[in-house]
């Protein structure tokens, strides 16, 4: 188990509301009839990638959550999950895919216990902006892939004009732009293909009047994610 003592405040509280989530995710009108393998491959294509890019390799996913990519990555020879609230998962969660060939260590992506050198894949699939120190991740996963070796990122991002109101998003420690994104990557590893897409978000429909319903209109018009694809720096 991770200990949280000591650790920045609003990271422990978003990682309370994380699990809170989880907990009642499928409750919430964007995830109640999400078809969980056609959204991962729609968004493995977003990356310019297929299934088979996964093919005999050692693949890691940092902060894959209870659902993550790697559960559905068939192909690889060895998968590694690592995710903080691993043991929440496990101990509140049932029907996720938390079980499998995958190795699931309870670490932060900060500290990954893991070999220099040692993967050929590493994914941190919308993950960065919930972590406590994103920068710390990237330089843990540029550690950890090989020469030649593959990382794919995903954040939710913002427009700039956005800025002074990240402090309402209680789940997400940190925010970012496509720019200031891709800028904190390339400083780490050579970017492959970068391009960031609309995000929606399914409303509860017809409830206009309901919080729930203006919360996810707003984040339809300010929210994207942008996908990238990079190597280690040479």
């Amino acid at each position: 188990m991770v200990d949280y003592k000591g650790l920045n405040a609003r990271w422990r509280a978003a990682q309370r509301l994380e699990m809170d989530f989880w907990s009642r995710w499928t409750t919430l009108a964007p995830y109640r009839d999400l078809d969980i393998p056609a959204y991962w491959s729609t968004e493995i294509g977003r990356y310019g990638q297929t299934w088979e890019c996964f093919r005999g390799h050692r693949v890691l996913d940092v902060g894959c959550g209870p659902f993550g990519l790697i559960h559905y990555a068939d192909h690889a020879a060895e998968r590694i999950c690592i995710d903080p609230l691993l043991p929440q998962y496990r101990q509140k969660l049932s029907g996720g895919a938390l079980s499998g060939p995958q190795l699931s260590i309870c670490a932060m992506g900060e500290s990954l216990p893991l070999a220099d050198r040692s993967v050929d894949i590493a994914i941190c699939h919308n993950a960065l902006d919930h972590m406590l120190d994103p920068e710390a991740a990237l330089d843990e996963i540029a550690r950890v892939l090989r020469p030649g070796g593959t990382a794919l990122l995903m954040i939710h991002t913002f427009p700039a004009w956005v800025r002074p109101l990240y402090p309402l998003d209680r789940m997400h420690p940190h925010h970012f732009t496509p720019e200031s994104f891709a800028f904190i990557v390339r400083s780490r590893f050579e970017i492959k293909r970068c391009e960031t897409f609309p995000r929606h978000f399914e409303a509860p429909s017809g409830r206009w009047w309901m919080p729930s319903f203006w919360k996810y209109a707003a984040a339809n018009l300010i929210t994207s994610g942008t996908y990238v694809l990079a190597a280690p720096a040479a």
